[in-house]
């Protein structure tokens, strides 16, 4: 285990290696609202609310899908397939899209103690998600599922590609002082306590609302735990120029928020 303040703006970061966490046991486990976000995921969404029952099924859980309207039938599906269990609820949007304001209309609907972010294209292993839930200890408000720890790390992703996440990682350490010493703050797969983000308004812009959380809620304790990110086998990709710019807008308006609050 390593610990990175990282400077005087930032919350404490905990790391965690892959051999090295030790996970409390199920009774300690806290309770558990996993905000599924998706836009035409119907190859998808089956196997990952199966797979993410199961793997949560030592704890408290519910799981809310929000769905941008999608042409494939993806929030129609979640109602065929899982429509008598209580624990699954589906949120249709329509006239709206966006990833992360499905995820701010998730945390609006959540009402467990924690909530989890988690992307429904099966790059994100649901299995990882009690780890998670483990490592809030006292003090801890945020954990990161992140590619950038020992342990971690990405599959089948070409040259230009990591170099861009690399890039993109250091633009936010840049420009937003909360974000240094968090080895990935462009994850989309973490997990928070309910009362740091239910108080203040969350406004973000494009697919990175982990940024806007880091940066402007009241986060103490940070833990990073490692996952393998793999590029999906299903489905297309919904990166692409506008959400690259998307990423860069966003972290120029949180970098002036900030600016304006100091």
């Amino acid at each position: 285990m390593s610990v990175d303040a990282g400077g005087p703006n930032a919350a404490t970061v905990v790391r965690r290696p892959a051999d090295g966490l030790m996970v409390p046991p199920v009774e300690r486990a806290v309770s558990i609202s996993l905000i599924v976000p998706t836009y035409n995921e119907s190859d998808n969404i089956v196997e990952v609310l199966e797979r993410t029952r199961e793997a949560l099924a030592a704890v408290a859980f519910e799981i809310i899908v929000v769905d941008d309207d999608s042409p494939d039938g993806t929030w129609r599906l979640v109602h065929e397939r899982f429509g008598d269990d209580p624990r699954i609820n589906v949120v249709r949007r329509t006239g709206q899209r966006g990833l992360a304001m499905a995820v701010v209309r998730g945390l609006s609907e959540a009402s467990n103690e924690v909530c989890a972010v988690m992307d429904a294209d099966l790059q994100h292993p649901p299995e990882k998600l009690p780890e998670l839930l483990a490592a809030f200890e006292p003090g801890v408000d945020l954990v990161i599922a992140s590619r950038y720890v020992e342990g971690g790390g990405v599959k089948r992703w070409s040259a230009p590609r990591r170099l861009v996440s690399r890039a993109a990682t250091a633009l936010a350490h840049l420009a937003l002082p909360p974000t240094k010493g968090v080895a990935d703050p462009l994850s989309g797969f973490f997990a928070v306590r309910r009362a740091v983000v239910e108080d203040g308004p969350l406004v973000p812009i494009g697919y990175k609302i982990l940024l806007e959380i880091i940066s402007t809620c009241d986060v103490e304790g940070i833990v990073e735990v490692p996952y393998v990110f793999t590029e999906r086998e299903r489905g297309a990709s919904k990166l692409g120029v506008g959400e690259y710019l998307d990423f860069v807008k966003h972290v120029l308006t949180l970098h002036w928020r900030l600016q304006a609050a100091s």
